[in-house]
């Protein structure tokens, strides 16, 4: 019994990894041979103890090396979480008629590629938008612990101490919207229901369903049936405590009572949206718009393979992006 729980824990650890490194080439090769020894029957307790502890050395970790302090007006903050520091970015606009606090995804930081985070910020400070951006625990150059994620059960208390530190340099006159991609969606769901305040929730592609999300991990990392996963997928919560079920973010959100703006691409292989589609069914509060189709091929795709769409709506269609953020702070006024 206690070998068996050791590898359904392992398990996670592997499906965690998968969602978060498996686009780094450097890996590829490893984590295909990880894979079709997972799956051998044969497969001993003892092999997979020292398989997963080679694995566990590739940490999630990416940090920010450089600061465009050429096209970007900011100024980098240092906060504290938990007794952890957490590092991040004021932008401040001239004369702001609004903030923004932007919490990333899973495995990345305040600079995703995915989205085009830079050119996102510069936009909205042009507009008179304040933006407030920060690595949460285990990303970027934020303090690590375990380097393992706990898909925003833990990590929406990085949110709540960045809300916090945010109310210090604003006043109350201005609207501030939280703005939640992907894994960084739930943890900002999370952080509100633990009391964080704001006008509005902004969400990209939201991660409502954690067994989901693991599962489809699959078919994104290596190409394989995601029904291959829904055991381990299934298991990784009981174990780690991650939020499912009743807990999970797609349940949380349907008590929230705030404007909650969902921009999902239709076709998202990670965060699908039939969950985006569910509760905005469950909830007077939300408002569901999809993302414009992206032509296949379209450079904004390039090198995203089996990721698709996931998180790049403004990477793939700023203006239209921009715009449903100026029709948010419309409807707050």
């Amino acid at each position: 019994m206690k070998t068996s729980t050791f590898c359904y824990k392992e398990i996670y650890f592997f499906i965690i990894r998968t969602l978060d490194n498996c686009f780094y080439k450097r890996y590829y090769k490893f984590s295909k041979k990880l894979v079709f020894q997972l799956f051998r029957s044969q497969l001993e307790a003892q092999k997979w103890k020292s398989l997963f502890s080679s694995y566990s050395k590739y940490v999630i970790k990416t940090p920010v090396t450089k600061i465009p302090t050429d096209t970007l007006s900011l100024e980098e903050i240092s906060f504290e979480s938990d007794g952890l520091t957490l590092q991040g970015w004021w932008l401040e606009a001239q004369n702001p008629r609004a903030t923004l606090v932007f919490v990333h995804g899973a495995g990345s930081s305040r600079i995703s590629w995915f989205f085009n985070t830079l050119q996102f910020y510069e936009q909205l400070q042009k507009a008179g938008i304040s933006v407030f951006t920060f690595d949460q625990r285990n990303h970027g150059n934020s303090d690590y612990t375990d380097g393992y994620l706990r898909m925003g059960a833990v990590e929406h208390r990085d949110v709540m101490a960045a809300r916090e530190w945010v109310s210090e340099q604003t006043d109350n006159e201005t609207p501030l919207i939280i703005c939640g991609l992907s894994m960084g969606a739930a943890t900002a769901i999370y952080a509100l229901a633990e009391g964080v305040q704001a006008d509005a929730l902004l969400l990209f592609d939201p991660m409502l369903n954690t067994r989901d999300a693991l599962a489809q991990g699959g078919w994104v990392g290596y190409g394989l049936p995601s029904a291959l996963f829904k055991p381990m997928a299934y298991l990784a919560p009981l174990f780690w405590g991650l939020p499912h079920g009743e807990n999970d973010a797609l349940n949380v959100a349907t008590e929230l009572e705030l404007p909650i703006a969902i921009m999902q691409n239709k076709d998202d292989p990670i965060t699908r949206s039939r969950w985006s589609e569910e509760l905005d069914a469950r909830s007077d509060w939300v408002s569901l718009t999809f993302v414009p189709d992206t032509e296949p091929g379209h450079n904004c795709l390039s090198d995203k393979g089996r990721w698709g769409t996931h998180a790049s709506a403004f990477h793939c269609h700023p203006q239209w992006t921009l715009t449903q953020v100026e029709q948010l702070l419309a409807n707050l006024e």
